[in-house]
């Protein structure tokens, strides 16, 4: 008896030195144990409340709730502990553990519930849900805007479009001489135009396909596309671009196909873009060295070059729009910057990932894993 007594004593002792609130409800629901801290949280005394029922200790909204969990663990219908957060005394909040407490013989005693003080980590909660709930609607109001943006780029691309496409057809016609001989210096004025014309033609083509890209979301037609095939093309492609840089293009493709679920002219225009740049951005007497590679569920394919490479600061915002970088090597490099941010959404349009690897002076190697078409 006297062991039992300094248990019980010992069990006390922990309970009045405790910091959360710890209050033992007997099968009728009546209070018959409060520790200090729980007579500090619940604004009681236990001499006050000894013998009455819990639900005087909180507000009547909770009353319901509160009978259900000790239902709940009375009749063995939920074992686990169960929690509820209230407010309480002087609008702090509380987190309540009701825990079911079992005798010999599996008899029903009581419950114990442990009261901790959780306002700062609600307020916290509260003011992060307020701050998400601003980030959306910030987000969605950039999205709008954003769209607002591409819908302009696409009308004014498709409005300087229309004439260029009459003036660049006119002036091939003068060049082929159809409305008389040219002199030299003639021949020399125009062909200049023609080029600038081109150049700009490529650019309005970018935006429009940049534009369609942030608009169209969905009714892209997807089909089987040997990836080989594609980057063949767009090797043959800038090739003699490459030649007029004196700049090696090294291609290694599988003899095996690398097939995915495409749509061919965009995947012409992410490499053709992705070469360009190798291209343009590369030293004279350079190196471009393309890889194809798969394994069992992805395709890979890289793109290094031995160019001027991309500061460590950059590598992060060189997919944003309009981005271009700040070197010395850069003054002659023409471009509106949008170039990569069409190649990144191009990828996204084909499930796929794309990742830069950069150091100055030295090169830059971009790799792009496609998502493989496994035929049935």
């Amino acid at each position: 008896m006297l062991e039992i007594k300094m248990k019980l004593s010992t069990l006390k002792a922990i309970f009045n030195s405790m910091e959360q609130g710890v209050v033992f409800i007997d099968e009728e629901n009546r209070i018959s144990y409060a520790n200090p801290s729980a007579e500090r949280i619940r604004n009681i005394k236990l001499k006050e409340v000894l013998g009455q029922s819990i639900l005087n200790c909180h507000p009547p909204e909770t009353h319901q709730k509160i009978l259900k969990i000790i239902e709940d663990l009375k009749s063995g219908k939920i074992k686990e502990h169960q929690k509820m957060n209230i407010q309480m005394v002087e609008g702090k909040f509380y987190d309540n553990t009701y825990s079911a407490v079992w005798g010999p013989r599996n008899k029903y005693l009581g419950i114990i519930v442990v009261t901790q003080e959780v306002t700062k980590r609600k307020k916290a909660e509260d003011e992060l849900k307020e701050a998400l709930k601003k980030l959306e609607l910030a987000n969605e109001e950039l999205r709008h805007q954003d769209k607002k943006k591409d819908d302009f780029l696409s009308n004014v691309s498709h409005e300087l479009k229309t004439p260029m496409i009459s003036v660049i057809g006119y002036i091939g016609m003068i060049l082929k001489e159809k409305v008389g001989p040219l002199t030299e210096q003639q021949r020399r004025f125009l062909e200049i135009s023609y080029k600038n014309l081109l150049k700009l033609g490529k650019n309005i083509d970018d935006l429009l396909d940049l534009a369609e890209l942030g608009i169209k979301k969905e009714g892209w037609k997807f089909e089987p596309v040997n990836l080989s095939d594609i980057i063949l093309f767009s090797c043959q492609t800038v090739e003699p671009i490459a030649k007029e840089g004196q700049i090696q293009l090294e291609l290694n493709l599988p003899q095996e196909e690398v097939m995915i679920l495409g749509i061919e002219d965009k995947l012409n225009q992410l490499f053709d873009n992705l070469l360009i740049n190798a291209i343009k951005y590369n030293r004279r007497g350079g190196k471009i060295s393309v890889f194809l590679s798969q394994d069992n569920e992805f395709a890979f394919a890289r793109i290094a070059d031995t160019g001027i490479g991309i500061s460590q600061q950059s590598l992060a915002e060189v997919f944003n729009r309009y981005f271009r970088e700040k070197n010395k090597h850069l003054t002659n490099v023409k471009g509106l910057g949008i170039g990569l941010s069409l190649v990144q959404e191009i990828i996204k349009l084909h499930q796929g990932e794309i990742f830069i690897e950069s150091e100055l002076e030295k090169g830059t190697t971009f790799t792009l894993k496609l998502p493989r078409h496994l035929k049935k």
